[in-house]
């Protein structure tokens, strides 16, 4: 592979493409290592530069246009670039959110259509819990109001009307033979590329959902918290243990035999709240 090969568009991760590039080029040229990068970038003096980038520093503005000027970008490219940069560096999920939404409009691929769709989907959480309670409602596409409400936290009519309406453009849904809208087994469909960073943004809207649900009156839930101090092997065991819960509660609900009569939302979560730092 040469540096001819490496798409920006591919990536969602500007670090990973920085870590690639010099891979490749360091292929082609023994003497490419990062040093020569960051002498490159016009550091001199500096050895780490390109290291400590890819270690989390951050990029400034200056920094993003040497890359830019480094890596020969045309116009779209630098733009999806200096875009995909503020998106990595965002520190609050609203404003991540704003950057996610121009990366995509940014990319120049054929795969942006699907990108936009998948967006749609994931954007909203009740996007999914409609699809979900309509195979528990009874929903012939009239009245929106009761659908709105059946939700928890409930949202607007105008909201349940555009989540309807985009299931059935993204054929999620179909009318049976009663005139009920029900959901279909296809799925939403989309690349690595842009799956693990619509699955983010999806989870933060679901846990800004949980924590109304929390605060407020609503239906009864398990709601349990623990902070545990672990070895590197005990992480690994409850990790495994976490994964072989999702698939027994997946498998109840492939073989649950009972009529579906709710929904309910789960969260697992399982994070570190320590920052590893090294001994003296």
């Amino acid at each position: 592979m040469s540096e001819q090969n490496l798409s920006i568009y591919e990536y969602n991760d500007f670090r990973k493409f920085i870590a690639d590039y010099q891979k490749v080029m360091h292929q082609s040229d023994s003497t490419y290592t990062k040093s020569r990068m960051s002498q490159l970038l016009g550091l001199p003096n500096s050895r780490s530069y390109v290291t400590d980038v890819l270690n989390g520093k951050k990029l400034s503005s200056t920094f993003v246009e040497r890359f830019i000027h480094l890596f020969g970008f045309k116009y779209d490219e630098a733009n999806y670039f200096r875009v995909l940069v503020r998106f990595n560096q965002a520190e609050n999920p609203n404003e991540r959110e704003l950057n996610f939404e121009q990366l995509i409009a940014h990319n120049k691929t054929p795969k942006k259509y699907l990108y936009e769709q998948s967006y749609r989907y994931y954007k909203d959480w009740y996007n999914s819990a409609i699809r979900a309670i309509l195979n528990v409602y009874d929903f012939d596409g009239k009245n929106y109001s009761v659908l709105a409400k059946t939700l928890f936290p409930p949202i607007t009519v105008t909201q349940a009307k555009n989540a309807v309406k985009l299931l059935l453009e993204l054929k999620l849904l179909e009318k049976n033979s009663d005139g009920f809208l029900k959901p279909i087994s296809s799925s939403i469909s989309t690349e690595e590329y842009v799956r693990s960073e619509l699955i983010k943004q999806y989870q933060i809207k679901c846990l800004e959902c949980a924590k109304k649900v929390i605060v407020s009156s609503g239906p009864p839930g398990v709601v349990s918290t623990n902070t545990i101090s672990i070895s590197e092997r005990g992480r690994e065991r409850i990790e495994k243990q976490i994964e072989r819960f999702r698939s027994q509660v997946r498998s109840i609900v492939q073989k649950d035999e009972g009529q579906a009569q709710t929904v309910y939302h789960m969260d697992i979560l399982f994070l570190p709240m320590m920052k590893r730092v090294n001994k003296i």
